[in-house]
């Protein structure tokens, strides 16, 4: 069976590499570092048709960007596709989305938890023990977040609509709280938005500390104002792809061995 590994960071690299360790043919394109793979012959595609021609796998990047869409009008009828939020465009073929792959979503909250923990060290200017923090959100990102925020010493507020998530929040020894339902919110050195929607807005911006620092993961385009952040003074990053960035070996591997598990189990 070939596979073939289009675009993406160097997590795409590992899993080419974890792929190539199984014994599979793999051919790659546009992957952005390629000394991982200098020890195995051929790999590197010149073109991107040649890269795709006889693959039966294709993996896309993670997440597939609108750049890659147009992949959508090269792949033979009966392709596999793999890929993070894999688009309408791919509809027509049978698709594994690694979101959706809970051994894999579990895997990656802890990588982005780790990632997060470093964008708030680089950004911020005060140790992280003895902090307040902020969490809006307490999906499998917001828990592994607070989780490890608490374990460092710092004083985590997790922020939810869900009463069941407050509940399990507080069971944890955070404390809880309604989304947004207070005038202030000016005690708090961090905020880490985790939830994709807009959810800090001018309102929500004006209530924090012109010193606080937001952290968002949420995918594009974000849950925060950033124009009005850098308009108040206020340091909000777009933290998007910390496994890719923080932790490409193990996150690669993670995404190979779980194409690994579909393959085994029958594509």
């Amino acid at each position: 069976m070939k596979i073939a590994v289009v675009g993406g960071d160097l997590r795409q690299c590992y899993l080419a590499k974890t792929l190539l360790d199984a014994g599979y043919e793999v051919k790659a394109f546009d992957i952005s570092c390629r000394e991982i793979l200098k020890g195995y012959s051929g790999v590197i595609g010149v073109t991107l048709e040649e890269v795709l021609a006889d693959s039966k796998v294709v993996v896309l990047p993670t997440p597939v960007s609108e750049r890659w869409f147009f992949v959508s009008e090269l792949l033979w009828h009966d392709s596999v596709v793999f890929g993070w939020n894999i688009p309408k465009e791919f509809d027509a073929y049978k698709t594994y989305d690694f979101k959706d792959m809970e051994e894999v979503a579990l895997r990656n909250a802890v990588a982005t938890a780790e990632g997060t923990l470093a964008e708030l060290i680089t950004h911020g200017d005060i140790n992280l023990t003895g902090s307040k923090c902020l969490v809006t959100g307490y999906g499998r990102c917001g828990k592994e977040i607070a989780a490890r925020l608490r374990q460092i010493g710092a004083y985590v507020t997790v922020m939810a609509r869900a009463r069941v998530e407050r509940e399990d929040a507080a069971f944890h020894g955070m404390d809880v709280c309604g989304m947004f339902d207070r005038d202030s919110y000016k005690e708090y050195n961090f905020i880490i938005n985790t939830i994709p929607a807009r959810v800090i807005g001018r309102k929500e911006i004006d209530s924090f500390d012109k010193d606080a620092v937001i952290i968002d993961i949420a995918t594009m385009p974000g849950g925060t104002d950033f124009v009005y952040c850098k308009k108040c003074g206020i340091k909000a990053v777009h933290s998007l792809g910390l496994p890719g960035k923080y932790s490409p070996k193990t996150s690669g591997e993670i995404l190979g061995n779980a194409i690994l598990g579909v393959i085994k189990e029958g594509l």
